[in-house]
């Protein structure tokens, strides 16, 4: 089966939901949010992107005031702008089987992420989970309410997943996920 550009698009999508998730927040609360999803890639015949609908999640805080959370982004949302691209995006993940990418959060202490700028989870495609850290940058906050960006690279090698070619057009292994997001307070 041919693995399709869309499909680094989910993967991207997943992870920059997960960042989401933990991302920095005031103080140890728990909070609810929502979370945009771009994501772009190269092939050797043009550059494609997608986007995925807003994706709701929550964060709990733990002990020592740092947060857990779970971010869930089906693979079926997942949208290129081409019909035919986004079946072949879902037939190569195997949507079927995994129908969400997911994003675990463990212990992000949220000062810390913020300042460093960095927003460490675990993504999973498919079967394999990986480690991934995402750039945090344009953090606003305001009461109850913060808003943020985060930025992070998936490459397909890392979950057994061979880019998609068919004839002389190959995709490339990279898909760059922006994740815009925003957090409030409950």
């Amino acid at each position: 089966m041919s693995r399709t550009p869309s499909v680094r698009l989910a993967h991207a999508a997943a992870v920059v939901a997960c960042l989401a998730a933990i991302a920095p927040g005031a103080h140890a609360e728990n909070a609810k949010g929502t979370l945009s999803i771009s994501f772009s890639s190269t092939s050797t015949l043009h550059d494609f992107e997608g986007t995925v609908p807003p994706v709701a999640f929550a964060i709990a805080s733990v002990p020592g005031g740092s947060w857990d959370g779970d971010v869930e982004v089906p693979v079926a949302a997942i949208d290129t702008g081409i019909d035919r691209r986004d079946q072949n995006l879902r037939a190569w993940l195997d949507a079927a089987q995994y129908p969400r990418i997911r994003g675990r959060f463990r212990d992000v202490d949220p000062e810390r992420a913020r300042a460093s700028r960095v927003l460490p989870f675990l993504l999973r495609i498919c079967n394999v989970e990986r480690p991934v850290q995402a750039t945090v940058s344009h953090w606003q906050q305001d009461g109850r309410t913060a808003h943020f960006d985060a930025e992070f690279d998936v490459l397909l090698h890392d979950y057994s997943l061979e880019a998609p070619s068919l004839l002389f057009v190959r995709v490339g292994d990279c898909v760059h996920v922006t994740v815009h997001v925003t957090l409030e307070r409950t």
